[in-house]
Parts: structure tokens; C-alpha cells; sequence
């Protein structure tokens, strides 16, 4: 195949033979290994972060393939939710719910569907041209009547548990999206905004010459005409200070920091007290005059409005002034403590997150009107001080704009009783990297019942029916239960269809469903059986729990939880058995990519520059758990590994035409090079496998391409004397250990990088008649332990060393590897380094290119530093000289005969003209015969002479002038 186009004629070739379906066919009916895919939005273009994750996925199917199990692998798209609304909000240019409801609920939803199955089948595409062999044409889609059921039947479950409630609480709401959010759908910002310190002002009836404050701290501005207390700590000491323009009351360690650094005013502590002695001290609201008519309402049911109360959990001296702005409607903390004082959750923000029946602030936005509710404040004298903080802030998940808080009444799940047991049951779950088991539970221990509804329209519909009479109220648990109330149910289950679905209450009056729309964590949270078709098919459910799931970090508090509580609720069971956790792709720097960096990198641009493979080889490597910073530099040596691999296969194919051989499988005795390549190849074997067993698969990698560049940077290169100046018995157990070797390196290396090994697997069919018709088609390798020689390895370790250092002091006197020295010196404290260098020093020798070597035992300086040198006799007597100089010829003449286009059988007669000492030492010392063999050549004449090929180079100190005729 051309390697230009391979990975595009490999995928052909895939198609047409059925490649993927006969891998599938092979295992069926044996063992079965439950993959769950966590599913992907379908929202478009796939970015790097989804290619790395699903490349993984498909990494981990193919080795359990590969060792028999029968893979369950069947794709999946999450399609629901402000992910696709949003899109198709932006491309119909609807900006707000009346917008599409303008348009038509009914058309709006049918767009959300197309977007959605037409951005699925492009992903699908993109993910098998990168190799990812699932079934994509069975994807499970979370817009599907079969789907939705299974949302369904776990509502009816946490019906019947009493775990769905309603209640009015203060959520985080997205005033953009118009819709509530759960705790895990808030991504937090370091943002910087204005935080104010303002004074309320004490009311009293005694007569006094300066009005007393109270000096009360935020960050929201937005809230402070939700008002209704100011919260202390009743431990916490507080001090009364005099100043000029009046007295004002904060917490004593945090007065002299107020008062000189922040206010400057020149001050006087004039009272101290406990915080506790506050409680019921009545103050001024700042907006007393613009919201007069609402506060007095509220004071006629609620007594305590506009009072100090307090609050040992919330109150601090971290920050601020030691009393706390309270508005029980925006947060949840302000509530609970709201709730103690019987205080109301007045919040009167709309869906928009604007300002509704608040006089003059009617049309005010939450948030975004910071600054303006800031110079009100300022204007009316209740502003001290404005100081810009840098803080964390919730944004929404898809709009990413911050979000507020808003007093709504919501369907809640109920889950506080079941932390216990979800910790406990993730006792039994493999984390890889361990610390993901960390990171879930306490996530999972600090959970609070979340609005499990969202107010929406592309969504599963909340299958709760409600009579519009008594208020009776019915869950429905299936389809099947669905027709059983209604003689036709909608082809489309969801919204505008369902909502026409009523039926006849007992009473008389008509159920009527309620309108929201779950959240998009119970749809991707009820994958673990919905993607087993369950509950509309009972054929697959003896695969629950999934045997392994791979998702990024991020999951831990999003997927990985909703997973097992819907299943701890539904079926009693966790989800899952095993968990891989990647991070987040990041540029070379570490920074976030983003389109307004300009730093995003797409899985396109990386497999037009580098292919398929060399972005998962590259990806793959990255330690599990950790953040990967994207460099080009690091992706070329991949690269470049790629083409060891080519030309180790090169390399073989040229050996077996040049020498006639072919692979007979370990006839023949073989040698130390050989016996460690072996026990190499059968140690990683070993080893990857556990290591998969294990799902450590980052480290798979590493394993791999250090056995294959073991094999072209060791083996072949301690063994090229053999293949060229041994018999036929040498060549042919060296052309058996590569084969072997690369063999099985292709077949591991094929779950890395699926097209170049199915290449290469092509070509040794054709070359050398393997009968097996794809590299995926092989079972995966077994290790055989009789040939793991520990010891041999760790002398192959120490035996490396020396050779490099032996060829690194070559380099500092500058004295090349084709001249002979007569001794390398080691010295060693550790008697093994010493057993393993005496043991294998032929293979140093010629390494090296010395003629003895003397190892010797030093005594240790320390009982645990183990320390070794090595020396060269580089003194060069007359014998030496002769060598060095026949191979520098040797070398010379090969690349001639190269150039002139000669094979190794060509015979010629050579010619050699230079300094006659060269002649002589050649002569003197033998070297004629050894040269004449090497360069086959029947006869080497030395004189001056005309040749047709020829050439000249400087040898040592002398011009040689060199060339040959054929015979």
C-alpha cells in the first residue's frame, strides 16, 4: 500500500472484507465483557477532547476482543438538553421562550431532532475514520421512544420510593437558558467583581447625637433589595465604634483593618459585646423609601424582617465585617437560616432573571445590573466602600454566563439517605487513577437533593400526570402503562405530543402531565440499562452492571454519580465495575483551549499533519487522571517511531530476499541477543497484559514501543555481524527472532495504532504467506513464562549501560567505532553488574569494538550507593591500526558498490591508491583476505588506477583514492 494513503485504503479494506463485523462474530456466545459508553452530545464536529476519549474506549474493546470476550460495544449520543437547544436557538435566531414559542413548539422540536441524528451520524463518521470500531449503527440515542421509557421506569422507581417531592427553593438559575440548574451542571470562574461595603442604619427611639450603622458586607449586589436580615455570630466579639459621621458596629478583630485600610477614618472603640446581644436589633433598609408598600406587607406576617439574627455556620471573620447580608430567597444558606427565624424567601426574579412587581427596580436585571443598584446605593449614602475581589462564580455548563439564584418551586429527588450506601458500594469499584475513587466520594458525601426537572421543551418528558380537579397524581412507569390509560399515544413522545396525552381522573376532572422536562443527567444517568434496551427488552440485562467505563475527570462529579444513584434507585446495584479517568487537552503552555486564544487544536489538523495513529500513540501515553498539554514536538517523535517500526519491517522483508529465508519457528540453538529478545518480548507480554487487566492503560503504551525500539536499537544492532558474517544457521535464527518479535508487537501495537499494524500485517501476508486476513482477526498473545529470563534482562540492562558509556568515551577522544582498542576497563561495587559484564562480553566487545575486556569488583563507599566507571586503553599499536584501517576501506567501498547499484553477489576486482604505510600495515597484519570477503572482491590491487567507479576520502590522516571494475 502507499503509506501516503494507507490509513484511507486500510479503512477500505475494513469495509469490504467486514472486518469489524468478523471480530464481533468470532467471540460470539463466549464470555462477555459489558462496555458502556458514556455518551457524547451530538452537537457536530468531534473536537480532540471526544477523539482522545473514544480512541481510549476503542484501545480497551480491542484488547478484550483480542483475549475472546464476546464485547458489548454498542454506541451512544446524548442529544437531549441546552446543548442542542441552544444550537438550534442560535441558527433560527430565537433568543428567548416566547421566541419559540412564536415559532412553534412542535417545529422547534422536530429541528432539535434533526440537529441532533444528522450531528450523530457525522461524529459517527469521524469516529471510525479514527479507528474506533463500535456499533455505531445501533447507537443508543437518549431522543428515543425506547429511551425514554427507560428514563421513565426510573421515575416511576423513585415514585414508588417516595424520593420525588415538591418544593419551593432557592436554585442556581441561568437567566439566559431560562431554566434551573443542579449543582452538577455549574462550572465555577475566577472572575473579578465589585464587592461592596455598605452601613444600614440602627432604628431607635432614644434621641442620639450620631446615628449607629451597621457595617454589612457582599458580593452581590443585585440581592441587597432582597434584604430582609443581617446575620452575626453569637460567639464572635463585636465592638461599637465612634467615628466622625457616626457609630458604626462590626466584629472586633476585623475593626482596625476597616476603619485605617479600607474606610480611613480616624475611629474609637467605644463598646464591646458578644454578638449574641444584637439579636433582635432592628435597622433601616437602604431602599426603605422605593420598596416601602412590600416591605410593610412582608413585616405584617413576618416579625423579624429587617432585624439582626444569628448564625454560628455562616458567620466568620474570613472576610467582610463579621455581619452578613441575609436574603433568604437567593441562597440556599440565607434560607436555611431564613427558615429559623420564619423569615419569607422573597425573590422576585423572573425566568429572564429580571426584576418583577419591585416598583421602581421593575426591569432591573439580576447580575448584569450590579453597577446600577451600586450607585443607587451610593446616592441614597449606604455605600462605604467599593473593593474589586477575585472570587470563584457559578456559570452555566452550556451558555457559560453567570448564573443567579432564584426562589422556584421544583420536583426534587430525594438522595440524602442513599450517600451511605453509594460510598460504600464504590468499595467495590476499580479506580484507575486511584485517586478518582477519592474525588467520588466525597463528592457523593456532600450531595443535597437536587431539581431533577428542567423548564424546558427538548427533553425526556416527566412522566407525572396530575388531575387539574382533586390534584391526584399518577407516575407512569412505561409505554405499555401509557396505553393502558389512552387509546393512541404520539408516534413522538416528546414535547408538544405528550403534553396532548390526558385522560379521565376518578374524580372526574382530566390528568393533565405536567410540562417540564427532566434533566439531562437522568438522561445520560439511565444509560447503564437503557443502553441494554432495557426495560423494553429483557434479552441483554444479565450484562449489568457495565464491566468498565472511561470518561474524563470532570465525570466524577456529572456521569460516574448519576450513573449509580438512578441504578442504586432503579435496580439496587451500581452501575459499573471499573472506571479510567483522562483529563482535559490542553495547549503546550497548559492553558485552556479556546476559540478567543485562538489555541484550539482539532483532531483534523493533528491527523492531516501526523495520521490517525500517531495521534492515538501520542494521546494514549498521557498518565492517567492528568491534564494533557498538546506539543507538536512531542507528537513528531511518535512519528518517528512509527518509522522504526516501517523499517524494522523493511528491514526483514529485505533480509529474507537478500538471504532466501523464511520463518521456521526456533529450529535452531539460539544466542545470548537472542534468548533476551525473547525474554523481552514474553515479559511485555506479560506485563501489558496484566496492565490492561488492570484498565492502567497509559502505561500499556510505553511497554510497547520500548519492546519494538528494543528490537531495531539493540537487537539488530548487536546482531548485524551475524547476519553479515555469519552462516546461514545465524541468519536464519536472527531472521526467526525479528519475525517473531515484530509479530507480536504488531499484534499488541494494533490496539495503539490500528492502521499502520494492519498495513504492515498486509504486507506479511503477501511476503510471507500469514494466513490470517486482518491483525485484528489474531487472538492476542500469551506470554510463555518459560522464556522470561529475569536475570538475563537485568545483565541486558547493565550490559547497555557499559556500551554506552564505552562508545561515549570513544566520542571524547574522538576515536570512531570502526577502529579497534584493545581494552575496555569496568569497575563495579555490585558483584551482579560485574557476573553480567564477564558474562556477556563478546557482545561488548563487538559493541564497542575493543578487543578485551577486564571487569573488576571495587569496594562500596556505602552500604546502599551502588557505583560503576568505565575506561578505554585507547593507545593504538600497529595490529590495531591495520584493522581500523581495512574497515574505514570497507566502509568506503560498500557505499561505492551501493551507489554503482551492486548486489551482495556482484564480484569485483578493487583498487586502492594511498600512502604506502596503509598497503603495508594491511598486508603485514592479515587484513587483505577479511577485506577482500567483506567487500567481495576477488582481487585488491594497490596502485594508482583507472577505474568506471570510483572515488576518494580521507582516512585517518591519509587521501585514499579508491574503485573497482566488475569481474
Amino acid at each position: 500500500m502507499d503509506k501516503q494513503n494507507y490509513e484511507e485504503e486500510v479503512l477500505k479494506f475494513w469495509g469490504k472484507n467486514k472486518i469489524y463485523e468478523k471480530v464481533r462474530e468470532k467471540n460470539k456466545g463466549k464470555k462477555r465483557f459489558y462496555f458502556l459508553q458514556g455518551p457524547p452530545y451530538s452537537n457536530g464536529k468531534i473536537h480532540i477532547g471526544t477523539a482522545w476519549n473514544n480512541c481510549l474506549k476503542d484501545m480497551i474493546i480491542r484488547f478484550f476482543r483480542m483475549n475472546g470476550y464476546d464485547v458489548w460495544d454498542r454506541g451512544g449520543y446524548d442529544t437531549h438538553g441546552l446543548p442542542t437547544e441552544n444550537k438550534v436557538q442560535k441558527n433560527l435566531n430565537l433568543k428567548y421562550k416566547e421566541d419559540i414559542e412564536k415559532f412553534g413548539v412542535e417545529k422547534f422540536i422536530k429541528e432539535c431532532r434533526k440537529f441532533s441524528e444528522d450531528n450523530a451520524k457525522i461524529m459517527s463518521e469521524d469516529l471510525k475514520k479514527l479507528g474506533v470500531w463500535m456499533d455505531f449503527e445501533n447507537a443508543y440515542m437518549t431522543l428515543s421512544n425506547d429511551y425514554i421509557e427507560g428514563e421513565w421506569f426510573f421515575i416511576k422507581k423513585a415514585w414508588e420510593q417516595k424520593r420525588i417531592y415538591r418544593d419551593k427553593k432557592i436554585i442556581h438559575w441561568c437567566a439566559n437558558c431560562e431554566t434551573g440548574l443542579a449543582k452538577h451542571e455549574l462550572e465555577y470562574k475566577n472572575v473579578k467583581d465589585d464587592s461592596i461595603f455598605l452601613r444600614f442604619k440602627v432604628k431607635t427611639n432614644a434621641e442620639k447625637k450620631k446615628n449607629e450603622y451597621l457595617i454589612v458586607w457582599t458580593t452581590t449586589p443585585w440581592t441587597i433589595p432582597f434584604n430582609l436580615a443581617v446575620m452575626v455570630n453569637p460567639d464572635l466579639d463585636y465592638v461599637k465604634i465612634e467615628t466622625d459621621d457616626g457609630i458604626y458596629i462590626t466584629a472586633k478583630n476585623l475593626a482596625n483593618i476597616l476603619m485605617t485600610s479600607v474606610f480611613e477614618k480616624k475611629f474609637k472603640i467605644i463598646g464591646e459585646f458578644k454578638g449574641k446581644k444584637l439579636l433582635g436589633l432592628e435597622y433601616e433598609h437602604p431602599f426603605h423609601d422605593e420598596l416601602k408598600n412590600i416591605y410593610n406587607e412582608l413585616k405584617k406576617k413576618h416579625k423579624n424582617i429587617h432585624t439582626v439574627v444569628l448564625s454560628k455556620q455562616y458567620v466568620d471573620t474570613t472576610a467582610g465585617s463579621g455581619l452578613v447580608h441575609c436574603a433568604p430567597g437567593c441562597g440556599p444558606e440565607d434560607k436555611e437560616v431564613g427558615d429559623e427565624y420564619k423569615l419569607p424567601a422573597f425573590n422576585r426574579i423572573n425566568e429572564k432573571g429580571m426584576f418583577e412587581y419591585m416598583n421602581s427596580f421593575n426591569g432591573m436585571t439580576a447580575k448584569r445590573d450590579d453597577n446600577k443598584f451600586i450607585e443607587l446605593l451610593d446616592k441614597k449614602g449606604s455605600l462605604m466602600k467599593k473593593v474589586e475581589i477575585e472570587h470563584e462564580y457559578p456559570h452555566c455548563w452550556r451558555c457559560h454566563k453567570p448564573v443567579v439564584f432564584r426562589a422556584s418551586e421544583q420536583w426534587f429527588l430525594k438522595i440524602k439517605d442513599l450517600i451511605p450506601k453509594l460510598v460504600k458500594e464504590n468499595e467495590k469499584v476499580l479506580w484507575q487513577p486511584k485517586f478518582g475513587k477519592t474525588n467520588y466520594d466525597l463528592w457523593i458525601e456532600n450531595l443535597k437533593d437536587n431539581s431533577i426537572v428542567r423548564q424546558r421543551y427538548w427533553g425526556c418528558p416527566f412522566p407525572l400526570w396530575k388531575c387539574d380537579k382533586c390534584n391526584s397524581i399518577e407516575i407512569i412507569g412505561s409505554i405499555e402503562e401509557l396505553k393502558q390509560k389512552v387509546k393512541k399515544i404520539p408516534a413522538d413522545l416528546h414535547k408538544p405530543f405528550i403534553d396532548e396525552v390526558k385522560w379521565k381522573c376518578k374524580c372526574g376532572g382530566d390528568m393533565v402531565r405536567d410540562s417540564d422536562i427532566l434533566d439531562v443527567w437522568i438522561d445520560s444517568g439511565t444509560a447503564g440499562w437503557n443502553c441494554l434496551y432495557y426495560p423494553s427488552k429483557n434479552t441483554y440485562f444479565k450484562l449489568f452492571p457495565a464491566d468498565f467505563i472511561l470518561e474524563a475527570t470532570e465525570q466524577v462529579r456529572l456521569w460516574f454519580s448519576m450513573l449509580n444513584i438512578c441504578s442504586m434507585i432503579a435496580l439496587n446495584k451500581t452501575s459499573y465495575k471499573a472506571v479510567y479517568m483522562h483529563g482535559m487537552v490542553l495547549d503546550f503552555q497548559g492553558t485552556k483551549m479556546s476559540k478567543s486564544m485562538g489555541n484550539i487544536i482539532s483532531p483534523d489538523e493533528v491527523v492531516k499533519k501526523a495520521g490517525v495513529d500517531c495521534f492515538r500513540y501520542y494521546m494514549f501515553g498521557n498518565t492517567a487522571g492528568e491534564n494533557f498539554n498538546f506539543n507538536w514536538e512531542e507528537l513528531k517523535v511518535k512519528q518517528r517511531n512509527l518509522i522504526i517500526l516501517e523499517n524494522i519491517f523493511n528491514y526483514l522483508k529485505d533480509m529474507a530476499s537478500t538471504y532466501n529465508l523464511k520463518f521456521k519457528n526456533f529450529k535452531n540453538k539460539l544466542g545470548d541477543e537472542e534468548k533476551y529478545m525473547i525474554s523481552r518480548l514474553n515479559s511485555t507480554i506479560d506485563k501489558v497484559t496484566k496492565l490492561f487487566l488492570e484498565y492502567r492503560l497509559d502505561e500499556t503504551v510505553a511497554e510497547i514501543d520500548n519492546l519494538f525500539l528494543e528490537l531495531s536499537r539493540t537487537y539488530i544492532q548487536m546482531v548485524r555481524e551475524k547476519i553479515s558474517d555469519g552462516d546461514e544457521e545465524d541468519k536464519q535464527i536472527v531472521f526467526d527472532t525479528i519475525y517473531h518479535v515484530l509479530k507480536n508487537v504488531l499484534i499488541m501495537f494494533s490496539t495503539i495504532a490500528p492502521f499502520i499494524t494492519e498495513d504492515l500485517w498486509q504486507e506479511f501476508r503477501e511476503k510471507f504467506k500469514e494466513k490470517i486476513l486482518s491483525v485484528h482477526l489474531n487472538d492476542w498473545p500469551k506470554a510463555d513464562k518459560k522464556l522470561i529470563d529475569e536475570k538475563l534482562e537485568k545483565q541486558f540492562s547493565v550490559v547497555k549501560e557499559v556500551i554506552e558509556a564505552g562508545l561515549a568515551e570513544r566520542d571524547k577522544v574522538k576515536i570512531n567505532t570502526r577502529q579497534p582498542l584493545s581494552l575496555l576497563i569496568y569497575k563495579t561495587t555490585n558483584k551482579e553488574n560485574k557476573e553480567a559484564v564477564k558474562n556477556l562480553s563478546e557482545i561488548i566487545k563487538r559493541q564497542v569494538n575493543v578487543k578485551n575486556i577486564k571487569p573488576e569488583l571495587i569496594k562500596k563507599e556505602s552500604e546502599t550507593e551502588t557505583t560503576h566507571s568505565v575506561a578505554l586503553d585507547v593507545k593504538l599499536t600497529p595490529d590495531l591500526e591495520a584493522e581500523g584501517y581495512s574497515r574505514e576501506i570497507a566502509r568506503r567501498v560498500q557505499a561505492l558498490r551501493k551507489k554503482a547499484g551492486l548486489v551482495k553477489t556482484n564480484t569485483i576486482r578493487c583498487y586502492i591508491s594511498s600512502e604506502r604505510r596503509i598497503s603495508v600495515l594491511l598486508h603485514k597484519y592479515n587484513q587483505i583476505d577479511w577485506l577482500k570477503d567483506r567487500i567481495n572482491a576477488n582481487e585488491i590491487v594497490f596502485d594508482k588506477f583507472s577505474a568506471k567507479f570510483n572515488d576518494k576520502a580521507k582516512v585517518k590522516d591519509f587521501e585514499v583514492e579508491f574503485g573497482f571494475e566488475l569481474e
